[in-house]
């Protein structure tokens, strides 16, 4: 995977600042993330010069920011049912992935979205090949979910 990061140098010209693997690349077991760029406040500052992605992985983002990720669960993979304090914005853009979701089972194939209002849920690739999803979690107020629900699971 090639990360292209652009932004501006200290004479204000517009220029790559990143091109390469993702900083961060963390492998669950079950899944596995890439790291792609991490903001600490809204609205972003986009005169940073330094790669906020390259620090030490959370699973939410820092309060009032954002953390954009490419996740890929392998045949198999299951996520028990969990929740975040986030708003999640999530893509499939390979294969496929199931939502557990409030006693339903809905399946995600690619260009299927998922809005993710931190309500309960899990995740399972229940097909024969990965399954590829961009996910942009974004700092939010804790919905009305039980305390033993919130965990760190990856989204």
């Amino acid at each position: 995977m090639n990360r292209v990061v652009t932004g501006w140098d200290e004479s204000g010209e517009p220029v790559v600042l990143f091109e390469g693997p993702p900083p961060v690349n963390l492998d669950f077991g079950y899944a596995s993330a890439s790291e792609i760029w991490v903001t600490d406040s809204s609205p972003a500052d986009v005169r940073r010069s330094d790669d906020p992605a390259a620090g030490e992985w959370q699973l939410g983002p820092p309060p009032s920011g954002t953390a954009f990720r490419i996740a890929t669960y392998p045949p198999g993979a299951e996520i028990a049912e969990h929740a975040t304090e986030t708003l999640d914005y999530i893509v499939v853009l390979s294969g496929e992935l199931t939502m557990t979701f409030a006693g339903q089972e809905i399946t995600l194939r690619p260009g299927d979205t998922v809005v993710q209002q931190g309500t309960p849920h899990g995740w399972a690739n229940r097909s024969d090949v990965p399954c590829i999803a961009a996910a942009v979690l974004l700092d939010a107020q804790a919905g009305p979910v039980s305390p033993e629900l919130l965990t760190q699971h990856m989204p």
